[in-house]
């Protein structure tokens, strides 16, 4: 009898050292290998302007391709060589029947580096960037768009 119940507290012993050492959540291990792999995010200088003026045509746009759905930053760059540069930036792409979807705008005031990122995630395809100049005399800059 006494073997009984010492067989008895050392399964018990076991089984509540077993318990404190295998997690709650454990699982067995899977022959199946997964991946939540991280597209890195991307970034490509679209466009080069100089000496643009609010009366130039404001048909400047630059084309870009996102190849995975998300969010897009705009970074830009703008200068004015004797004012304060202003700038109007718009992604766009456009529809079959000649219409565009905006997928956000800015207005930006100042010399230097600036950016903003679209209002709404862009599903893959072609984009334009549409950009003119609100300043009279010539702003010079650069464009680049990230993309996920």
């Amino acid at each position: 009898m006494t073997d009984v119940k010492k067989f008895a507290q050392a399964a018990l012993l076991a089984l509540l050292t077993a318990s404190f050492v295998i997690p709650t959540g454990a699982e067995a291990a899977s022959s199946q290998q997964t991946s939540n792999t991280v597209v890195p995010a991307s970034t490509k200088q679209v466009a080069d302007y100089s000496n643009l003026g609010s009366n130039d045509p404001s048909g400047n746009s630059a084309p870009f391709n996102v190849t995975t759905p998300g969010y897009v930053t705009l970074n830009v760059t703008q200068n004015h060589s004797t004012k304060t540069a202003y700038m109007y930036y718009s992604i766009v792409t456009y529809l079959p029947d000649g219409t565009t979807t905006s997928y956000g705008s800015s207005n930006i005031k100042g010399n230097g580096s600036f950016s903003f990122t679209t209002s709404k995630p862009l599903p893959a395809g072609e984009y334009f960037i549409r950009y003119k100049s609100k300043q009279r005399g010539r702003t010079s800059g650069t464009i680049s768009v990230t993309t996920p």
